[in-house]
């Protein structure tokens, strides 16, 4: 793909210094650049665990209770206690 960019005079003689000195084309500069903004823009640097998390799953699946894999001893002790009450 094709893409042209308007750069200020000054900004172009800086990317013109930047590419001789590393001995790299402009493209080459650019797509590194754009490539790297990009990555760092997007989501994906949360594990699924604080993707999870952030979304209320933790300990909320099936039950609905939040605190379900933290107390998860006490709530079998319960439906235990209720099940063999009756």
């Amino acid at each position: 793909m094709t893409l042209t960019v308007r750069l200020d005079p000054q900004l172009e003689e800086q990317l013109d210094s930047y590419c001789r000195k590393r001995r790299k084309t402009k493209t080459e500069v650019l797509t590194t650049l754009l490539r790297d903004h990009l990555a760092a823009a997007s989501d994906t640097t949360k594990t699924p665990y604080e993707l999870a998390r952030e979304f209320g799953l933790i300990g909320a699946i099936a039950s609905g209770r939040r605190d379900a894999s933290q107390n998860r001893k006490r709530y079998l002790r319960e439906k235990l206690r209720a099940k063999h009450s009756r």
